[in-house]
């Protein structure tokens, strides 16, 4: 009896206990980091044997490299773009880019390229195989590089700080940071082709005073010049004309741009060609001057030679 009456309690006493339901809940955690404005530091400009130019003269054509750290809390991916923006003392930094004085380069970091915004879109001034960025875009920081040449018609300038490049970058938060702390000038730089090989006079008698050139057919020697800066054409002979022993003297010749009355005599040394001094800087100009020739009477008859020089110097 007392046996069953223990298991009846016992029974009852689980058949009391509560049965619970656990209900799960969650919440969204946000942590914001702000968006850091990007920095850039230790800027460089060198020739490509890492030779400090800053403060120095350059030469145009001559292949340089400007460089900066640009640094991102947010990291390099960050990043939007990086302008380089180099000009002469004859432009300003916002000035449309011109081959004599203006240049714009890009990086953009979205396609990871470097680009010449101008003068010559497309990269004529930019030397895209030297240029470099950061092979970890997850990185804080790194070294951006801009290899490029001035045109042959970049401006020449006797200061050292006549030329002047800012570094500037913007990230995708439109922060941007820029210094303007690379200096350098640049040196005189002409070239000159003379377009007509041979000239000359012919049908001459001795007597005949100040004939002009009878070929090339135009009756001018063309002269093909660029200059960085204001030039003057100089021009020389090498000596008498001689035909065997028969000669007359260089000075029978006179020269000018286009002007008889005005031309001068040719010597043996350089000396202006009037009409063609304090010309214009620039590539590729055509330019043109006259000679005449005066016969001594008597004179043995003959094909006289000479040697006629030209060339560019600074004005």
């Amino acid at each position: 009896m007392k046996k069953r009456l223990i298991v009846v309690v016992l029974c009852l006493l689980l058949l009391s206990i509560p049965i619970l339901t656990v209900y799960a809940a969650s919440s969204v955690g946000e942590a914001e980091v702000g968006d850091e404005i990007p920095t850039i530091t230790n800027p460089a400009f060198t020739d490509v044997a890492i030779t400090d130019k800053n403060n120095s003269a350059i030469d145009v054509a001559t292949e340089y490299w400007a460089s900066a750290t640009i640094a991102d809390n947010n990291t390099l991916v960050d990043l939007t773009i990086v302008y380089f923006t180099i000009w002469s003392s004859n432009s300003t930094a916002s000035s449309a880019d011109a081959e004599a004085n203006h240049y714009t380069f890009s990086y953009t970091q979205a396609t990871d390229t470097y680009a010449e915004v101008g003068p010559n879109a497309g990269g004529t001034d930019m030397v895209a195989a030297n240029c470099s960025d950061p092979a970890d875009q997850s990185a804080r920081s790194g070294t951006f590089r801009l290899a490029f040449k001035l045109d042959k018609q970049g401006d020449h300038t006797h200061s050292t700080t006549g030329w002047s490049i800012r570094i500037n970058v913007t990230d995708d938060g439109a922060n941007t940071d820029s210094e303007t702390q690379l200096f350098f000038g640049v040196n005189y730089y002409s070239e000159m082709t003379v377009d007509d090989a041979t000239h000359g006079w012919t049908g001459l008698s001795p007597g005949d005073t100040d004939v002009l050139l009878t070929s090339p057919g135009d009756f001018d020697i063309d002269i093909t010049v660029t200059s960085n800066d204001g030039f003057d054409v100089q021009a020389k002979g090498n000596g008498t004309l001689s035909s065997g022993s028969n000669t007359i003297a260089l000075s029978a010749i006179t020269i000018h741009k286009d002007t008889l009355g005005s031309a001068i005599a040719l010597t043996t040394s350089y000396a202006d060609v009037g009409g063609l001094t304090s010309q214009t800087a620039g590539e590729a100009l055509a330019k043109s001057f006259k000679l005449w020739i005066t016969v001594p009477n008597p004179q043995p008859s003959g094909t006289y030679e000479y040697i006629l020089s030209v060339q560019v110097i600074e004005d």
